[in-house]
């Protein structure tokens, strides 16, 4: 994470230095790309060098033809399935496909042992291969799990494209709040440099969890402008509202619209405002867990909730601890 951070750095100092406007949503989606890429394959990549092929993965997976299709498996995952529809471009999963492909076959030459994501996945491969296939450990009792090389690859490509999605949001407008709110800028300031007075060093990934402010900032952040627009979920149990005549019946497909619950007055008063106290801890504990949905909810949530989350401390520390973010100019 620290050289990653450096050419992040490197890369603002040039551009200052040559007085050079910076894009804020590509830097982030760039160090947020570099990050997730190596936590769940293993390599180190710099996006911010203009041959790589990372850097140019990213907008292919974000193009309007991929969301098009994103929205019509959410409304529709049969219509995707029955016409054997890929999500991302053919050019992007072939890419990752490689790129996986020698990374597995590098590791098991050289009895390689990262401990990450991707020795995770290859060692429940290996179980698959001698597994019989009997027992269905599923909850419902109707399906066996399947993990070949193409669902691991399935689980990359999400991996890579949501992780870095959610945490470039996240960071690109948690640093316009901050540009907007003079007074929070500070204090999430004031607080990185005390940490890095503390331990002498620049922010590590162990000292993230004593950003306390910075953590209630960005936890109001996703509150205001969640990365997710919507979950959708599968009613498997009949139900009827109450003081209503409205039942759900098992199999209907359920739209939660995020924004909407967050933004609701009766779950956050003043819900426009930016205000990170409301995620102290005083005040989190009255929080509905409902009413909070910026990563999902059940077993389904989104991983950006413990991945990103960090990421995005990290970024906020490199940015804020000696940059003034203002919003005037």
């Amino acid at each position: 994470v620290e050289n990653i951070m450096k050419h992040a750095t490197d890369f603002i100092n040039k551009s200052i230095k040559q007085n050079e406007p910076i894009e804020i949503v590509k830097m982030n989606a760039k160090i947020a790309t570099d990050i997730i890429v190596q936590a769940v394959l293993g390599i180190e990549t710099d996006c911010f060098e203009k041959k790589s092929h990372f850097s140019s993965l990213r907008p292919k997976m974000f193009s309007c033809k991929t969301n098009t299709k994103l929205l019509i498996s959410s409304v529709a995952p049969k219509l995707i399935d029955l016409l054997k529809i890929n999500i991302f471009e053919n050019d992007v999963i072939e890419f990752v496909k490689n790129v996986m492909k020698n990374v597995i076959q590098y590791r098991e030459k050289n009895e390689i042992k990262k401990n990450d994501f991707l020795d995770a996945m290859m060692n429940i491969m290996k179980t698959h291969e001698n597994y019989n296939r009997k027992e269905k450990y599923f909850l419902d009792k109707t399906r066996v799990p399947e993990y070949s090389f193409k669902t691991v690859l399935a689980q990359m490509l999400g991996l890579i494209a949501c992780g870095s999605g959610s945490a470039t949001m996240a960071m690109s407008f948690f640093l316009y709040e901050a540009s907007l709110n003079q007074e929070i800028q500070d204090k999430c300031r004031e607080e990185i440099m005390a940490v890095v007075k503390e331990t002498g060093t620049d922010i590590r990934y162990e000292d993230v969890s004593k950003l306390t402010y910075l953590d209630m900032a960005i936890e109001e952040t996703v509150r205001k402008h969640p990365p997710l627009t919507m979950l959708t979920r599968k009613c498997t149990k009949r139900y009827q509202f109450r003081d209503s005549n409205l039942t759900i019946e098992p199999g209907t497909l359920i739209l939660v619209p995020i924004r909407n619950v967050q933004w609701d007055p009766n779950n956050y008063p003043d819900p426009e405002s930016f205000i990170p106290e409301r995620f102290s801890d005083e005040n989190k504990a009255s929080i509905d867990a409902g009413a909070y949905l910026p990563w999902g909810l059940g077993p389904r949530m989104c991983l950006g909730k413990y991945a990103p989350a960090s990421i995005e401390a990290l970024f906020s520390s490199e940015n804020l601890s000696g940059i003034n973010d203002s919003g005037s100019g």
